[in-house]
């Protein structure tokens, strides 16, 4: 099965979606404009990587989807008696760790790369 440019960008769309619902019913202080910043390193560390191994960006942004719909759903919905907290924190790091390794992969594959060539 080979992978296509429609896939990826309807995966990368519902990602979005999932952020910008998850920013917008936390409503607008700084802690969320701090998720909504590693939300943005997110989309943008799946774009660079697809630019340079698209499979391997798909496979990323399906983890990132799975993990930001179940931390979004808690950040919503389960967020009594300082639990947000938590979940905001989750959110924060696992977006903020996963984004920042996808870029040195990116950055990596890339240098390998051109290397390879000259």
């Amino acid at each position: 099965m080979k992978l296509t440019d429609k896939r990826f960008w309807i995966a990368w769309g519902v990602l979005l979606v999932v952020m910008v619902g998850c920013c917008i019913s936390e409503g607008w202080c700084e802690d969320t404009a701090m998720l909504g910043g590693a939300y943005a390193l997110s989309l943008l560390s799946t774009w660079l990587c697809h630019r340079v191994r698209p499979k391997a960006a798909y496979g990323n942004l399906i983890v990132m989807i799975g993990y930001n719909a179940i931390l979004a759903y808690n950040l919503v919905f389960n967020s009594r008696y300082g639990a947000g907290m938590t979940w905001w924190f989750y959110a924060l790091l696992l977006n903020t760790v996963h984004s920042t390794s996808l870029l040195i992969y990116t950055l990596l594959i890339y240098c390998k790369s051109t290397l390879h060539r000259s």
